[in-house]
């Protein structure tokens, strides 16, 4: 990968990956090979990157039966992660006050929660997201497929809504 392309996102633009479908010609992968190089990726996002979280938790999903086209799409945050290994994690810092950028400062908690319908292809569920900044640092993200099918937009946002109250509970309680 020290020569590979390289790009400045996670994941393609409007990709939606699915199922194998043979008759659309799609040939299966080794999945040894394929976990493997999940694996890879897994403990920078759970640890370290959270900006390519979704994109590994999308592709994990097929690791037990991938194609050749979950591989080429595996390279993507492959390719992202070349692309941005010498960017610089910035800590915020509380004596500077507020932050107009993120629209915080370092008194609050805040919590921002978002969702699509439908936008798994094979199973209709939404993918929820939530990230909860306190005293000016992010110290919560969470990307994850709901487990219900939403019937509308609505339905799909309030989820991570919810949940994003609890985590904005908890980190008060653990606050104070």
């Amino acid at each position: 990968m020290t020569d590979c392309r390289k790009c400045s996102t996670p994941m393609e633009v409007g990709y939606k990956p699915h199922a194998i479908l043979p008759e659309l010609g799609e040939q299966p992968f080794d999945s040894r090979m394929y976990q493997k190089a999940i694996g890879s990726i897994l403990y920078a996002a759970l640890g370290t990157r959270p900006d390519i979280t979704y994109a590994t938790a999308v592709l994990a999903r097929y690791a037990t039966q991938p194609s050749t086209l979950h591989w080429e799409a595996m390279k993507h945050p492959h390719q992202y992660l070349r692309s941005t290994f010498d960017y610089i994690s910035t800590i915020h810092d509380p004596s500077l006050g507020h932050d107009s950028r993120l629209g915080h400062d370092s008194q609050s908690i805040l919590c921002y929660a978002d969702a699509d319908l439908g936008g798994e292809v094979d199973t209709s569920k939404s993918t929820s997201g939530i990230v909860v900044y306190g005293l000016g640092t992010l110290v919560i993200w969470k990307s994850k497929k709901q487990r219900v099918v939403a019937q509308s937009t609505l339905q799909a946002e309030m989820i991570p809504t919810a949940y994003g109250k609890v985590q904005i509970e908890w980190l008060r309680d653990l606050i104070s």
